[in-house]
């Protein structure tokens, strides 16, 4: 028996120097953040900007979007998606945040974001799916393909800005991770990439999930690639004491690369948009909200992504195709921090 009491009482002993390891790796992890963000906020001014004692931010909300596809070339189509109402949860860690919302009794209408708001530098990456699109989609030609409602759209969209004044906090009027203490504006320069994968199912698969989507339940898709850059203005308003924070920012850009490829009945093609063609697009923000305390907020926000492209280059066969895109966002949402 004494040897068998001599191994518990190693493992006991492991055990214990394994999770006072542990614990060390997280303190020292936390010390490490602590010092970052001191040291962020020591670039700032204090008088314009102050921060919370919390790390942590839980956040139920409830949103409504609408999307309005317009393609007209080689592919051309009317897409819409009318008002689409999610309701949704967030959780954010030093401004790292992670939300997921879907619309409740359907299976493939849902997103998820990804966000980070720093002290200048903030990125924003949205995964959407939905089979709400209601319209028609063609294929000219040899490839003929006119359908309506079995459309699938999955969309991929990256955001990242750099707000160029220390005395303005895009965190405040984004996450309210931050406090905006006084009024103050930006300039703020923005690079943007989306991706936008419109699927025609073969059939009406109204259970499908993102990972069940493949070649073989498609008869059709067309993607649409783009990257764009641009510069614009964000301004944060205060009243009431700090209470009150208004939000309002536009930032319009230019897309520097853009790019098409389809999939029509095992017929796949890859085009690039040629330099020359006309490619804009521009996000547009505001916002109202209220905190009271350290540890609770509400508000109220909207969006609107707008991308418009022309095109003044066309190849020998004039198959590119204009992809035109409106897609708005209202959502209000509740915060605690603790």
């Amino acid at each position: 028996m004494r040897p068998i009491r001599i191994s518990i009482l190693c493992l006991l002993l492991s055990l214990t120097a394994s999770a006072q390891q542990k614990d060390s790796f997280f303190r020292d992890l936390n010390d490490f953040l602590n010092m970052r963000e001191d040291k962020s906020y020591a670039q700032l001014d204090s008088n314009y900007i102050g921060r919370y004692p919390y790390h942590w931010d839980a956040r139920l909300f409830v949103k409504s979007s609408g999307l309005h596809i317009v393609v007209d070339g080689k592919n051309s189509g009317h897409l819409t998606t009318g008002m689409s109402n999610r309701a949704g949860i967030g959780l954010s860690y030093r401004g790292v945040g992670l939300s997921y919302s879907r619309a409740l009794g359907k299976t493939l209408n849902l997103d998820m974001t990804l966000d980070s708001y720093g002290k200048h530098f903030c990125f924003e990456y949205a995964l959407r799916a939905t089979n709400e699109l209601e319209g028609d989609l063609t294929r000219p030609a040899e490839n003929e393909l006119e359908v309506n409602n079995d459309v699938v759209l999955i969309s991929n969209k990256l955001n990242v800005f750099y707000s160029f004044n220390n005395r303005f906090s895009y965190a405040a009027a984004m996450k309210q991770t931050q406090i905006q203490k006084r009024s103050a504006g930006s300039f703020i320069a923005g690079v943007s990439w989306s991706v936008w994968d419109i699927l025609i199912l073969n059939d009406d698969l109204a259970d499908l999930t993102p990972r069940h989507i493949t070649s073989q339940f498609y008869q059709a898709n067309i993607l649409y690639n783009r990257i764009s850059l641009g510069v614009g203005y964000g301004y944060n308003l205060v009243m009431g004491h700090a209470h009150w924070l208004l939000h309002a920012s536009v930032v319009p850009m230019w897309s520097i690369f853009e790019s098409e490829s389809s999939y029509i009945r095992e017929n796949h093609r890859v085009s690039n948009y040629p330099y020359g063609s006309i490619s804009f697009a521009g996000t547009g923000r505001a916002g109202v909200y209220y905190r009271w305390g350290t540890r609770w907020s509400i508000g109220f926000s909207g969006i609107i992504n707008q991308m418009m492209s022309r095109s003044n280059i066309k190849s020998k066969a004039n198959d590119f195709t204009s992809f035109n895109a409106q897609e708005w966002q209202m959502k209000l949402s509740l915060g605690m921090r603790f």
